[in-house]
C-alpha cells in the first residue's frame, strides 16, 4: 500500500479504509508532510476535528508557508466556527501570496466586508496570468461580481458571474455534460419506472430510521440540518451523495455507452448489490448501525425517493424550498463546483422545472413519509417550524437546539457556516429585487417563474 492508494481512496471517500493506510505509513516515517496532510483531510470528512487538526499542524511545521496545507487549516477551523482564527490564516496566506486566489475566495465567504474593492487591481492582473486553471479564473471572476455587486452595478456583476460559471463547468467538462445528460434525460424522465431485481424479504436496513433532507441549493437545508445535528440523537453526514453514487454505479456502463437507446431505456437496479455498496460506503464515512440515526443531506435524492424507501423502508424525507424567483437568482449566485446544471440559467431553469414534477409525484405518493420546510416559515418562526420537524422525524425537541454555539464543535461545511453561526435573519423578500431581469426570458415559457 502507498500515497497513490490512499489518495485513490480518499477520492472514492472511501475514508476509514484510506485512514489505516495512511496511518500505516506514518509509522514508516514516510513523507511525514503529505502523510498528516491527508489524514488531516480523512478526519475532517470523518469530522474529528482534534485529530484534524493535529495532522495539518503536524505537516505544516514541515512545510510552514505551504498554501494546500493553510487553506485546508482554515476550511476546518471555518467549519467548526472558530471564524477568527479562519480569517487569521487566510490574511496571512494573502500576504504571502498575494496572487493566490483561493485565500481571497475563502476570506469572503468568512465576510463579504473582508473583500476589499482594492483587491480589484490583483484579481485582473490574476486573470491575466496564462497559466492560472479554470479554476482560479472563476474564482477571480467571481470575486469581481462580488466587487461590482457591493458597487451596485449589478448587471457587471452578472455579466462577472457568466464569465465564473462558463470557467467553472469547464474546468470538468466532460464530467459536467454527463451529468447534465443523467439529469436532463435519465432519472427525470425515468423516476416513476424503476425495474428491481434480487429483492428480498429480510431488509438488512429495516430497523433504520435515517433522515433525508432533499430540495434544491439556497433553500434552507443546511439550516436545518443544522437544527437536527444539535441534538444529541442523530448523526449528520452531510452531503455525501451515496445514494446516487450506488445508482450510477451500476447505470454509468449502459447510460455513456456509445450505443446507447435513451428512448428504449430502463432503470434496473440489482438490490442486493445497491444495498451493499450503501453499507460499505455509510460504514466508510461513520459507525453505522440501527442504534444511530443519521440525517444524509444529499439535496438531490428528491430524485431517489423511491430507491430510498426500497432500502429504508422506515426513512423521512425534509422537502426544504422556497419562492422560485429567489431560488434561481440564489442559485446563480453561489458558487457550487461540485454541481453540473448550476452555471447557466437554463440547465438552472430545466432543472428546477424537473424537480417541481418529481417532488409534487412523490409528495402525492408518500404523503406520510415527506415534510415541506418553506424557509421563508423557517426563518420567521424557527422555533414552531423546528419543533415540527423533531415531531415528524419522532425526536425530542428542546429550544437549545436552536442555539448553535450550546454544541461543542459544531460541523457546518457550506456556504452558510457562518450566517448560520449568528441568529437566524428573518427572511428578506426584497433581497434579489434588482435581479429579476435576469429571468425576464423565461416567463412565458415556465408557468413556475
Amino acid at each position: 500500500m502507498n500515497i497513490d492508494t490512499g489518495k485513490k481512496l480518499i477520492k472514492e471517500k472511501k475514508y476509514q479504509e484510506a485512514e489505516k493506510i495512511f496511518l500505516n505509513l506514518l509509522k514508516k516515517d514516510e513523507n511525514p508532510l503529505l502523510i498528516n496532510f491527508f489524514l488531516g483531510g480523512i478526519y475532517f470528512e470523518l469530522q474529528n476535528y482534534k485529530k484534524s487538526k493535529f495532522h495539518y499542524e503536524k505537516s505544516l511545521k514541515i512545510n510552514p508557508n505551504s498554501k494546500e496545507i493553510l487553506i485546508n487549516l482554515g476550511f476546518l477551523e471555518q467549519s467548526y466556527g472558530k471564524l477568527e482564527t479562519a480569517r487569521d490564516i487566510y490574511q496571512k496566506l494573502i500576504n504571502v501570496e498575494p496572487d493566490f486566489i483561493e485565500s481571497y475566495y475563502r476570506i469572503y465567504l468568512l465576510n463579504s466586508h473582508y473583500l476589499k474593492e482594492e483587491y480589484q487591481d490583483n484579481f485582473n492582473k490574476i486573470l491575466k496570468n496564462r497559466k492560472i486553471s479554470l479554476h482560479e479564473k472563476s474564482l477571480a471572476n467571481f470575486l469581481l461580481s462580488k466587487i461590482y455587486k457591493k458597487k451596485g452595478e449589478y448587471k457587471s456583476e452578472i455579466g462577472y458571474l457568466k464569465k465564473s460559471h462558463i470557467d467553472i463547468f469547464n474546468s470538468k467538462k466532460e464530467y459536467n455534460l454527463q451529468s447534465n445528460f443523467y439529469y436532463q434525460e435519465i432519472i427525470s424522465k425515468k423516476y416513476k419506472k424503476i425495474i428491481f431485481s434480487n429483492l428480498k424479504k429480510n431488509l438488512k436496513f429495516k430497523n433504520h430510521f435515517p433522515i433525508f433532507i432533499v430540495g434544491l441549493p439556497r433553500s434552507g437545508s443546511t439550516l436545518v440540518e443544522t437544527i437536527l445535528s444539535n441534538s444529541d440523537q442523530v448523526k449528520g453526514l452531510g452531503e455525501n451523495s451515496v445514494i446516487n453514487m450506488a445508482i450510477i454505479n451500476q447505470l454509468s456502463s449502459k447510460i455513456f455507452a456509445n450505443n446507447f437507446d435513451k428512448r428504449n431505456f430502463e432503470i434496473f437496479i440489482d438490490y442486493l448489490k445497491l444495498e451493499t455498496y450503501v453499507l460499505k460506503a455509510f460504514n466508510n464515512l461513520s459507525k453505522f448501525s440501527e442504534n444511530i440515526r443519521f440525517i444524509d443531506k444529499t439535496l438531490v435524492n428528491f430524485f431517489n425517493i423511491e430507491i430510498i424507501l426500497k432500502l429504508f423502508p422506515n426513512a423521512k424525507f425534509l422537502h426544504c424550498f422556497r419562492n422560485l424567483d429567489d431560488a434561481v437568482v440564489a442559485i446563480f449566485q453561489s458558487l457550487l463546483p461540485s454541481l453540473s446544471w448550476v452555471h447557466n440559467l437554463d440547465d438552472i431553469i430545466n432543472y428546477i422545472d424537473n424537480y417541481l414534477k418529481v417532488t409534487s409525484y412523490f409528495k402525492k405518493k408518500y404523503p406520510d413519509k415527506i415534510m415541506d420546510i418553506k424557509l421563508e416559515n423557517l426563518t420567521n418562526d424557527n422555533f414552531k417550524i423546528g419543533k415540527d420537524i423533531f415531531n415528524f422525524c419522532n425526536l425530542n425537541w428542546d429550544e437549545k437546539f436552536l442555539n448553535f454555539n450550546s454544541k461543542e464543535n459544531l460541523l457546518i461545511k457550506t456556504t452558510s457556516n457562518v450566517q448560520l453561526r449568528e441568529k437566524v435573519k428573518k427572511y428578506d423578500y426584497d433581497k434579489y429585487k434588482h435581479y429579476k431581469f435576469i429571468l425576464n426570458g423565461y416567463k412565458k415559457k415556465y408557468k413556475w417563474l
